[in-house]
C-alpha cells in the first residue's frame, strides 16, 4: 500500500505539455477498463479531449526532440552508475522503438477524430450541460449498450493512432522520474526555500509527503528559486492557510536535457 503522495510541479512547457498527456492517457484507460455507460461515456469524452489537446501542440516533433535528448541523457546516466546496463539497454531500446513509431505517423493523430461523424456529433454536445443526453443522442444510447467486447474494440481502435505519443510521452516521464533520487528534507516552518544555480535548468519538481496528513505544497519556480509554501486545507470549503509547525518532506529535482547532436 503506497503511504505516500508525490506532487509534481512542471517548469519547462515540454514537461507540463507531457504531464498533461500522461493526466488525460490516465483518465482514459482508467474509463475504458470500467463497463458501465457512464464510464464509457467519461471515456469518449477525454478521448475527444486528447484529440483537441494533440491537436492544438505539435506533440510529434517536440516528442522526438526529447528522445533524442533521451538517448545521450541515458549514456550519461550509465557512465555515472546512475542507470546499471540492465536498465539502460530496456530504456534505450525503448527508445529506439518510441523514435521509430513517431516518424511513422505521416497526419495529425486527432484527424482519426475529426473524420468520425459520429465522435463529432458527441463533441458538439459536450459543452452544453447535459447535452449529450440520450433523447437527443439515441446513436450514443445505442452504441452505449452494444456488446461490450464491441464498444472495447472499437474505442481501442479509435485510440491507437495516438498510441505512440502516449508511449512516448510516458517513457519520458519514466526515466525524468527515475533518473534523480529524492533528498528527505526536515523543514523547521511552513516555508522551504531552495537556491539554484546559475547553470541549474529544472524541469521537474517532485515532492513527497506522507498520506493522510492534510498537507500540500504550493510550489513556485523561478531561475533562481525554487520556493514551497507548505499548506492545510480546513472547513467544507476547503479553504486553505500555511501550516502551523515544520514538515518533513522529500524533494526530487529533474534538470532540463540539453545535449546538442
Amino acid at each position: 500500500m503506497n503511504e505516500f503522495i508525490i506532487y509534481e510541479q512542471p517548469v519547462s512547457e515540454n514537461t507540463r505539455n507531457f504531464l498533461k498527456c500522461e493526466y488525460l492517457f490516465e483518465k482514459f484507460n482508467s474509463s475504458l477498463s470500467q463497463h458501465d455507460i457512464w464510464s464509457i461515456k467519461s471515456c469518449l469524452s477525454t478521448l475527444v479531449e486528447i484529440s483537441d489537446f494533440v491537436s492544438r501542440i505539435n506533440l510529434k516533433v517536440e516528442l522526438l526532440k526529447e528522445l533524442e535528448k533521451n538517448i545521450f541523457y541515458l549514456d550519461t546516466l550509465k557512465d555515472k552508475e546512475i542507470f546499471n546496463i540492465e536498465k539502460y539497454d530496456n530504456y534505450y531500446n525503448q527508445t529506439k522503438t518510441c523514435i521509430d513509431n513517431l516518424n511513422k505517423i505521416n497526419n495529425n493523430p486527432s484527424k482519426s477524430v475529426f473524420d468520425n461523424d459520429f465522435l463529432m456529433q458527441v463533441k458538439s454536445k459536450l459543452h452544453i450541460p447535459a447535452g449529450d443526453n440520450f433523447f437527443d443522442m439515441p446513436s450514443y444510447l445505442n452504441f452505449l449498450t452494444s456488446n461490450k467486447n464491441l464498444i472495447t474494440t472499437t474505442i481501442q481502435d479509435w485510440f491507437e493512432p495516438f498510441n505512440p505519443i502516449y508511449k512516448a510521452s510516458t517513457l519520458i516521464l519514466e526515466i525524468k522520474r527515475t533518473s534523480v533520487k529524492f533528498e528527505e528534507i526536515n523543514n523547521k516552518t511552513s516555508y522551504y526555500e531552495k537556491k539554484l544555480g546559475n547553470k541549474t535548468k529544472i524541469d521537474l519538481v517532485r515532492i513527497k509527503l506522507e498520506k493522510d496528513i492534510n498537507v500540500y505544497p504550493d510550489i513556485s519556480v523561478n531561475r533562481q528559486n525554487i520556493n514551497i509554501n507548505f499548506k492545510k486545507s480546513y472547513s467544507n470549503n476547503r479553504l486553505s492557510k500555511a501550516i502551523d509547525n515544520g514538515i518533513k518532506f522529500e524533494i526530487s529535482l529533474g534538470e532540463q536535457i540539453n545535449y546538442n547532436k
